[in-house]
């Protein structure tokens, strides 16, 4: 297969960028100036496959139009924007561009947010927020992809899709912003195939402060023993232990 290369963009660029748009406001044609005034902010893998912008301009393409479905650019409200993440990720972990090693570049990210679809960035997170633009687990669409690939369950399963859809937030963050739970995509869905199994049980108002519980308790147990060397059977005890701990917790305060 040949692998695409897609655009990079340094950390000095993103910087750049976030100056030029306090004065003309987050948009494609700012940053596309910049690129043209300093164009050694921009890069690509020096071998390996092909150099294209056309495929970071298709995924932005993808995204303006799941957005737009959400309300964008209007404001819209929580409820639409956590639609868009859930579509998004879907999206983006589909996608053939993010199928290889490009997709762990956090420059990559750091393009396709501040160059191609900055407007969708301010729309889901008001404000210039630089992690957002930057490349990392909390960029505007890194963090989404993160989910999608660690939360697939498989083209066979009956319901692929349940846990991006299902898990609020919170949840999210606690998985993927936590480097030892996210970097093994069977922990990851082993927490999240958790968290379901216990919202099912008890009341969804609780489920955040569960969840916070369960990841600690996860955390520690994963520094004794290295949990994702478990096999499926007891990796999904391991984890309905951990949760059902922290449902007792929370029943004893």
């Amino acid at each position: 297969m040949t692998v695409a290369l897609l655009p990079r963009l340094k950390s000095i660029g993103v910087d750049t960028a976030l100056e030029r748009f306090h004065e003309t406001g987050a948009n494609t044609r700012s940053t596309l100036n910049i690129l043209s005034d300093y164009s050694d902010v921009l890069s690509f893998a020096p071998s390996g496959g092909y150099k294209t912008g056309k495929a970071a301009v298709d995924l932005g393409q993808g995204l303006k139009q799941i957005a737009q479905s959400a309300g964008f650019p209007r404001r819209g409200n929580q409820s639409a924007k956590a639609g868009f993440d859930q579509e998004a990720a879907i999206y983006l972990a589909q996608a053939p561009a993010l199928s290889s090693g490009e997709a762990l570049r956090n420059d990559v990210w750091a393009f396709l947010a501040t160059v191609i679809v900055p407007e969708l960035v301010v729309w889901r997170f008001p404000g210039e927020n630089r992690s957002r633009f930057a490349g990392g687990n909390r960029n505007t669409f890194q963090r989404l992809w993160m989910r999608g690939r660690g939360l697939d369950r498989g083209e066979d399963h009956a319901d692929r899709w349940g846990l991006v859809r299902a898990l609020p937030e919170d949840a999210m963050v606690q998985i993927f912003e936590r480097p030892s739970i996210a970097s093994s995509q069977r922990l990851s869905a082993a927490v999240a195939e958790g968290w379901m199994r216990a919202s099912m049980t008890i009341e969804t108002s609780t489920m955040e402060d569960i969840m916070r519980r369960a990841i600690k308790i996860l955390r520690i147990r994963n520094e004794i023993i290295d949990l994702t060397y478990l096999d499926a059977e007891q990796l999904e005890k391991t984890v309905a232990t951990i949760f059902d701990d922290a449902m007792n917790a929370k029943s004893a305060t």
